[in-house]
């Protein structure tokens, strides 16, 4: 029983306490309530001046109210005059740096307000600088001189907190865009709290100059600080690439596994180089061979400029490379490097087909390939006869000599071509021409 009479008292004084409410005004502008620490009962008004300021504090328990103001420690504090009407007094003589609250009849656990005069801590801004250090094409120093006495607090145990100042650093850089394959310009925004005298960045892509504003108070009552550094001229470069052939592989043509670039001889490359323009101004491509047993790289192609056509015409592994720098060659990008696989050299003759009989089954030779250079193909008769012959390794033969169909029987398919090593070669195949049906 005892209990719970302790339970519903302590019940109606947090109920009382939770319907007491504390009123702050005066100074130039609304006071601003910067914090509200729950559980140590304590609100922190900023006021931009103290002049007309005063705290209220209006209760649902009757009674006279007791105001008290603490500096340190919230046990030692000391009464101070009040006005009071009815249910709700006020103070007026109110001053920096201090904690105020009342102490209710009964007894319960009071609330707390903390006063700060803001316009005796306005940030003062001396200069802005933008510093190049040992990683100047990666990271950036923002140094700043700005004079800004802590905001402090006490909470009621005698606790000291300090209150953040937030600023704000703006400048302009450039960012890619996989969508539009390009580089789109970007304003950057940092929050910096706390103490701001050097603040790293990534390197801007592009020319640019910083903007300190802030801090947030000083905004929130109209008189926000702002310094503007000296303009920077960017030096860091950022590369990227793009890669396109218009070549179609032929149904007969044995198709590169995977999606490696590259795949069967000759293959013509069109290498697009995208760069910070015009802060990138120096573009390379390079390309080299590598040594399929020591990797060892064997240069193939130097070339300045931003598009770089090449054709692969041997097989092997193949490094492409893109380098980018600034016009004094200070930011060098060499991040941007891969590989082109082509395929050796593969040739199949089939051994029979039937021409007439199924179409669209079967009823053209063509022979099977990848990585041909250079291409003859030639069908002889059992007597010798040439009937047939193409250049093109992606065409075929459909059977016939003068518009109809050879008999069946055995026919000799010749083919000359020169594989992706630049060495010229001959394979022959003795052909089947089979058919259901005579025409």
């Amino acid at each position: 029983m005892k209990r719970s009479l302790l339970f519903l008292i302590l019940v109606s004084l947090w109920s009382s306490t939770l319907t007491a409410q504390y009123s702050v005004s005066g100074g130039s502008g609304i006071p601003l309530q910067a914090v509200n620490n729950t559980p140590n009962r304590l609100e922190v008004y900023l006021l931009n001046g103290l002049s007309g300021a005063q705290i209220s504090f209006t209760s649902s328990n009757s009674g006279t109210q007791q105001w008290y103001q603490y500096k340190d420690n919230a046990n030692n504090a000391v009464p101070v005059p009040c006005v009071q009407s009815g249910n709700t007094s006020y103070i007026t003589n109110i001053q920096d740096g201090y904690g105020y609250f009342v102490g209710l009849p009964t007894e319960e656990l009071p609330t707390y307000v903390w006063i700060i005069d803001y316009s005796k801590y306005v940030p003062h801004f001396f200069s802005l600088t933008a510093s190049e250090g040992d990683n100047k094409c990666t990271n950036l120093s923002i140094l700043a001189d700005v004079e800004a006495e802590p905001l402090m607090y006490n909470l009621p145990v005698g606790t000291q907190v300090e209150l953040p100042r937030t600023y704000h650093l703006q400048y302009s850089t450039v960012e890619w865009s996989d969508d539009t394959q390009q580089f789109m310009p970007k304003e950057v925004t940092m929050n910096l709290t706390g103490l701001i005298s050097e603040t790293t960045i990534p390197a801007p892509l592009a020319d640019t100059y910083f903007t300190l504003t802030g801090d947030d108070f000083a905004e929130y009552f109209g008189m926000q600080q702002m310094i503007r550094s000296i303009d920077y001229m960017a030096i860091a470069v950022e590369a990227h690439y793009a890669t396109a052939t218009d070549k179609t592989s032929a149904d007969n043509e044995i198709h590169h596994a995977g999606d490696i670039l590259g795949g069967s001889a000759p293959i013509t490359y069109t290498f697009t180089a995208y760069g910070n323009d015009p802060v990138a101004a120096l573009y390379i491509w390079k390309i080299s061979q590598q040594d399929s047993i020591s990797g060892a790289l064997t240069p193939k192609v130097r070339y300045t400029d931003k598009i770089l056509q090449y054709t692969f015409d041997q097989n092997g592994t193949y490094v492409v490379s893109l380098e980018v720098s600034d016009a004094q060659s200070i930011c060098v990008d060499t991040t941007q490097s891969f590989t082109v696989v082509i395929d050796n050299t593969l040739i199949k003759i089939p051994n029979a087909f039937s021409p007439g009989s199924s179409i669209g089954v079967n009823d053209e030779l063509k022979v099977a390939y990848t990585s041909i250079i250079a291409f003859k193909a030639f069908v002889y008769n059992r007597w010798g006869n040439l009937l047939f012959q193409w250049n093109d390794p992606s065409k075929g033969w459909d059977g016939r000599v003068n518009g109809r169909f050879v008999p069946t029987g055995v026919y000799y398919v010749i083919v000359e071509y020169k594989d992706s090593n630049g060495k010229n070669r001959t394979v022959s195949q003795a052909v089947n021409i089979l058919r259901s049906t005579k025409e």
